[in-house]
């Protein structure tokens, strides 16, 4: 006799709702858009234990197709894959199936490369900033130096910044969430609402996009949440617009409602590095270019994992530290210099160990 008939789409239902409070509300509303579109249509009307591997397999080509076809990325496939294992795991651990049914994506794993800015351009982006000092660039320099993320300077209030100390307390982040009534409803999150954090501004009431909102959350992560210190040149402009504010304000916005745009923050970076005559880089590329100087100048890779939030330092070494061409041409410069430098030692302990033979000569010699 069967164990109890399961439709495979009610299993992903019902793990969707597991974990809706155990992710990040972007994580959780990518899973839910996902699943929609690309997973339950396949599995419709499937019974979770007539769900083979080979029925998984099949589904696996048809997402290679697609990503052949243009439609789908390398990091989609592997995420529709994870959530398919993670809905046959769970009907293994409910005992709707009698083994457990996986496959692997199937895909070479590849390392995103990110760009970071050169020294000579991060000098010239700082010294056009220097020139036309804002709220803006003031922001922008403080992502150089600190490392934040995107939403996290845009989520940054005046309350989390302690100048006399020299220190930011990096609390919420915002994001603008595609919005899907039943993907909102069951992350919790009901209409215009940021309800994954208590007390919070409440953002979204007041930018509401057509198929959107603005939300604010707690960090990425636990180490996400940290105390990051503020480099003292910085300080003094900082504290210049300190004095024009109210704690409960946004650093950035001004609003004690509002939070700027992550959106209107990166273009207005990008404004600044067009005018400073500086390639375009993302701005997350800020965050690696802090960190590839950071370890530049030896910086240790525990205290820098700390500052960026992560939680272990093999994200910070694997995925943060870029080694730039002037890097590596200045241990290439290096090497040759400490051969040089060993070369001399050596010849110089040869000499000293000939000098006592020759005078031993010299004095057999004149004996003679």
């Amino acid at each position: 006799m069967r164990k109890e008939e399961k439709q495979f789409n009610e299993v992903l239902l019902s793990w969707l709702e597991e974990i809706k409070m155990m992710r990040a509300p972007s994580t959780y509303v990518k899973y839910y858009r996902m699943s929609c579109k690309y997973i339950i249509p396949y599995f419709q009307g499937e019974c979770v234990q007539d769900v083979s591997i080979e029925r998984l397999k099949e589904y696996r080509e048809i997402l290679f197709q697609m990503e052949a076809e243009g439609l789908l990325s390398e990091g989609s496939i592997r995420c529709m894959i994870m959530i398919v294992n993670a809905v046959m795991n769970d009907a293994y651990q409910r005992r709707l199936i009698g083994r457990e049914v996986h496959i692997l994506p199937g895909l070479k794993k590849q390392k995103n490369v990110v760009q970071v800015y050169s020294e000579e351009e991060q000098q010239t982006l700082e010294a056009y900033m220097k020139r036309h000092i804002n709220i803006t660039t003031v922001g922008i320099y403080l992502c150089l130096y600190t490392g934040l993320r995107l939403g996290e300077i845009c989520a940054l209030k005046w309350e989390n910044m302690n100048t006399e100390e020299g220190f930011i307390h990096v609390k919420y982040t915002t994001q603008r969430l595609s919005r899907t009534s039943r993907a909102w409803e069951t992350a919790g999150v009901k209409g215009n609402l940021n309800g994954f954090v208590p007390n919070l501004p409440r953002a979204s009431d007041t930018a509401p996009g057509p198929h959107s909102n603005l939300i604010i959350t707690a960090p990425k992560s636990n180490s996400s949440n940290r105390l990051v210190p503020v480099p003292s040149f910085l300080l003094p402009y900082i504290r210049e617009y300190e004095k024009k504010s109210k704690p409960e304000q946004f650093f950035l916005s001004g609003d004690a409602q509002l939070p700027m745009e992550p959106r209107t923050f990166q273009y207005q970076y990008r404004r600044y590095t067009m005018a400073a005559g500086v390639r375009y880089l993302n701005f997350h590329s800020l965050r690696h270019t802090f960190a590839t100087r950071c370890i530049t100048i030896g910086m240790d890779p525990k205290t820098l994992s700390e500052i960026l939030g992560h939680s272990d330092i093999k994200i910070t070494m694997d995925y943060y530290f870029h080694s730039t061409m002037e890097y590596k041409k200045y241990h290439i410069e290096r090497l040759k210099a400490a051969l040089q430098k060993r070369n001399r030692e050596k010849a110089e302990q040869r000499g000293q160990e000939e000098l006592p033979e020759q005078e031993e000569i010299r004095e057999r010699e004149a004996d003679e």
